[in-house]
């Protein structure tokens, strides 16, 4: 008789346990981060992406709710008249933005043109924007840089500029977060640099592959020089 007049009220509980469990389970869904096309992700949060040229580039990521520190590139190649085709790659561009639990976001260059010649001056200084549908979250515009042959070796052969720089960026929120001591700010741990492995140096082995491939004659003859130095 006892069991028989409980037994409502149990599963009454029982049931908003179960609610409550959902909640608590489902309270910090995961964020979807999207890449449009011609970005190339070089290092997030500290952490390198998309390193070798022979693989794909990955254009999905699942993050956590909070701040982020994304690191990225205009990455294009145009194929010209005949046989001809000229690769466009910016110089690093690095956006800060404070990204919502179970929201979706792209990952985007705002203004890309499809003509070469535009291209061209585009790759001078792109933008990288974090959007949300049409609103952008936060962008910023990067810096025109000198580039040449010479300046693409020291990238590959002396450091990692793209990782350099978003640590620069972690470390300025992580600043941030600490003086303003506030709730809402979330300071990102930095990432510890660690020793060259055997995969690295094939990445390496990769972009220098591709450097050359790209040279001309005269080009080759200096690298050949640069190298016996």
């Amino acid at each position: 008789m006892t069991d028989t007049t409980h037994k409502p009220l149990l599963n009454k509980l029982l049931t908003v346990a179960g609610i409550g469990l959902f909640s608590v389970t489902f309270a910090h869904a995961d964020v979807t981060l999207k890449v449009d096309d011609n970005i190339k992700v070089t290092v997030l949060n500290g952490k390198q992406y998309n390193t070798s040229l022979f693989q794909p580039l990955q254009k999905t990521f699942t993050l956590q709710p909070g701040k982020h520190v994304i690191t990225a590139k205009y990455d294009r190649l145009y194929d010209l008249t005949g046989d001809n085709h000229d690769y466009l790659r910016s110089g690093n561009v690095t956006v800060t933005a404070d990204l919502e639990d179970n929201q979706t976001y792209r990952l985007a260059m705002p203004g890309q043109p499809e003509r070469y010649q535009e291209a061209q001056k585009y790759a001078k200084a792109p933008t990288l924007a974090v959007m949300k549908g049409s609103t952008v979250i936060a962008q910023t515009k990067g810096t025109t840089e000198q580039g040449g042959l010479f300046s693409g070796l020291s990238s590959i052969f002396g450091g990692n500029d793209a990782q350099i720089e978003n640590q620069k960026a972690i470390a300025a929120v992580n600043s941030s977060s600490t003086t303003t001591q506030s709730n809402s700010a979330t300071a990102i741990a930095p990432v510890e640099a660690t020793t060259t492995s055997n995969s690295a140096k094939a990445d390496t082995l990769d972009n220098f592959m591709q450097l050359w491939l790209q040279a001309t004659p005269n080009e080759r003859e200096k690298i050949r020089q640069w190298i016996q130095k």
